[in-house]
């Protein structure tokens, strides 16, 4: 089973490896910075940190950019659908998995974005 899940991860990875490699910069940077974000703000759930907290921040980055602040908002409404894990691992296990696949869905709209499909 560990194996199976070892292999179906290394697969993921090597596929947005290979499916990022074609993008240009630019859009990859943006990638990472919504993978950072969504870290951010799924770790500050994971961590107890109120809600009306994080949006406070996020308007403080909407005044100086309105995308930024609309991102920040989209991902903390997410964020916050999912209960507080009761453990350490846990936690990390859902920050882990709400980052990658924000990172996934950015990399699939900039692929679609710059008109590069695999």
């Amino acid at each position: 089973m560990i194996k199976r899940i070892f292999v179906a991860a290394t697969l993921m990875f090597t596929s947005l490896a290979a499916n990022s490699a074609n993008l240009p910069n630019e859009l990859l940077e943006e990638c990472k910075r919504v993978e950072n974000s969504a870290r951010a703000i799924m770790n500050a759930r994971q961590e107890g940190v109120p809600r009306t907290t994080v949006l406070e921040m996020a308007d403080a980055a909407g005044k100086e950019s309105e995308y930024v602040g609309s991102l920040y908002k989209s991902l903390i409404g997410k964020a916050y659908e999912f209960p507080q894990q009761p453990d350490a691992k846990m936690r990390q296990g859902l920050v882990d998995e709400f980052q990658k696949t924000y990172y996934s869905l950015c990399i699939d709209a900039a692929q679609k974005t710059s008109g590069k499909t695999t």
